[in-house]
């Protein structure tokens, strides 16, 4: 499986927020079997998303779609988020069980 792991240093998480849930690149039709969002307890317009993909190539294609159709509008970086994402691929080689609770 491979993960793509976003990250959003965004204005207001629920003016972000708003515009992740309309789905503006197609997530789920490009694959994504999963999403995760995550905000930092300590910064809350400091967000990351993770999608997992069955390949490599399904999370680049759809990483591309992002930076052209969503990231590269200036009103985008301008109005929703106070700098471009980050953003990188990563690739699960191992997974191990549940911790005991």
């Amino acid at each position: 499986m491979f993960t793509l792991q976003i990250g959003y240093p965004v204005r207001d998480y629920g003016a972000w927020k708003k515009v992740f849930d309309s789905d503006p690149a197609g997530r789920a039709a490009s694959g994504a079997r999963s999403i995760r969002v995550f905000r930092d307890t300590d910064d809350q317009n400091s967000v990351v998303v993770l999608l997992d993909f069955d390949t490599k190539d399904a999370a680049t294609v759809f990483l591309e779609r992002l930076r052209s159709e969503v990231w590269d509008k200036p009103e985008v970086i301008g109005q929703l988020m106070s700098a471009s994402p980050t953003a990188r691929i990563l690739e699960e080689v191992a997974r191990e069980g549940q911790a005991a609770g």
